[in-house]
């Protein structure tokens, strides 16, 4: 039996998934987040992660840990070309290592050609071409970039709840922070800067922002268009770049299932790229890290893999 990992490494968890060469899914596992955006040479994040989850998997799926992969690919938020901790030790005969998008692209269309949207704790748009061409627009991080994720959400809902404190103005952004918080905006961004509040923990104040915006708070409705729109302009850019005037478009990540936050993406996507052809994801990213990884190998991708 041929094995093939997929693994995706996120700011919020890393995900595994075996699959034999037949395209049966042996196991899944989860774990925590193994990014290492910011962390020096020395960090053990990413290393800790993948080799905690692939374990896991490979006990659920009734594998030796000597077993040896056949092909394995791993996805990481943030990858550009080389490492920034000490390598995870996996026991693969191939192993490649790339950004987290182009899993997403590969398991949203199945390996076929479309534009994948990222919109999870961070954000990022890939494309490609039936020529092959492809594009990255966005993934440049918390500091600059992240419009059309959680957290870029939550940061700039922060933002303003801060400067609304300042002249003395209530909001319900405010009382929605200081009630997923614990604690005053102020306080939360001391937390912030102070190391005691993760990246991970401001993006999950996104969904209370959506549920301002539901109840009709105008700020809140506002920073909603603002990053729906913006993830949206950035995938007719990804769609431009690769001349794709009518793409299949997936968008994918915890805050896409987030229906409030799709439903205005969509929304303003037909209003800037009308012959887009929006198209719930075929395979998440793992499974799309496990379609590269079968690319690798030279093993034929199955139909229906992984169901």
């Amino acid at each position: 039996m041929r094995l093939v990992a997929g693994i995706d490494v996120g700011q919020s968890s890393t995900k595994v998934v075996l699959v034999d060469e037949s395209g049966t899914l042996l196991a899944r596992a989860s774990g925590g987040a193994g990014d290492e955006l910011g962390l020096g040479p020395a960090s053990t994040r990413l290393r800790a992660a993948v080799e905690a989850t692939l374990a896991t998997a490979m006990q659920r799926a009734g594998l030796p840990k000597s077993r040896r992969i056949d092909s394995a690919v791993v996805g990481i938020s943030g990858f550009e070309g080389q490492l920034q901790g000490r390598p995870p030790r996996i026991a693969a005969r191939r192993l490649r290592y790339t950004h987290d998008s182009e899993n997403a692209l590969a398991g949203a269309h199945a390996g076929k050609p479309g534009v994948a949207a990222i919109a999870g704790t961070g954000s990022v748009v890939v494309a490609r071409s039936r020529d092959g061409s492809e594009a990255r627009v966005g993934g440049h991080g918390y500091l600059f970039g992240d419009d059309g994720s959680a957290f870029g959400l939550a940061r700039d809902a922060l933002r303003g709840a801060l400067v609304a404190a300042d002249y003395g103005r209530g909001s319900a952004i405010a009382a929605a922070a200081e009630r997923h918080f614990g604690c005053s905006v102020a306080a939360c961004a001391r937390g912030v800067y102070g190391g005691a509040i993760s990246r991970a923990e401001i993006a999950a104040f996104a969904p209370m922002l959506l549920a301002c915006a539901r109840r009709g708070d105008r700020a809140a409705r506002a920073l909603l268009r603002a990053h729906a729109s913006a993830l949206a302009e950035q995938i007719r850019a990804a769609a431009r770049l690769v001349r794709m005037r009518a793409p299949d478009v997936a968008i994918i990540g915890g805050l896409a299932e987030e229906v409030t936050f799709e439903r205005a993406v969509r929304s303003a996507l037909r209003g800037i790229l009308p012959d887009a052809r929006y198209r719930a994801p075929i395979y998440d990213a793992a499974l799309g890290a496990a379609i590269l990884a079968f690319e690798q190998a030279g093993i034929r991708i199955p139909e229906g893999m992984g169901r």
